[in-house]
């Protein structure tokens, strides 16, 4: 058994892939933003009770680390995505006879003209 197009079929495995990274990414953020799932702590927070903007700056860049991670992987997974998307279509090359007729003709005449 010979599979005939390849490219297809790893174009739709790219085209899978991208599209879950990118679903998961928006879902996870949602859950973040709606439910107040608790967020991962990137950088560690200071002992409670000492500083209250040094606590809301830790908080805060780590809502903003695990955002930037969440464009980071939906960047990605588009870019899987597009590269899927481009094996899966057919690229058809086209001569168009009439514009290479008149670069020959064009050439033919200045040959003519100046032997």
């Amino acid at each position: 058994m010979k599979i005939e197009k390849p490219e297809k079929i790893v174009g739709y495995v790219l085209l899978v892939i991208g599209l879950v990274l990118i679903i998961l990414a928006a879902i996870l953020a949602f859950l973040i933003l709606s439910r107040g799932t608790p967020i991962p702590q990137f950088v560690p927070v200071l002992i409670e009770g000492e500083e209250g903007f040094a606590n809301a700056f830790v908080t805060f860049s780590n809502v903003c680390l695990i955002f930037f991670i969440f464009i980071v992987i939906i960047w990605a997974g588009s870019i899987i995505s597009s590269r899927g998307i481009t094996l899966i279509k057919e690229v058809k090359l086209k001569i168009v006879k009439g514009s290479l007729g008149e670069e020959v003709e064009v050439v033919e005449k200045e040959k003519a003209e100046n032997p």
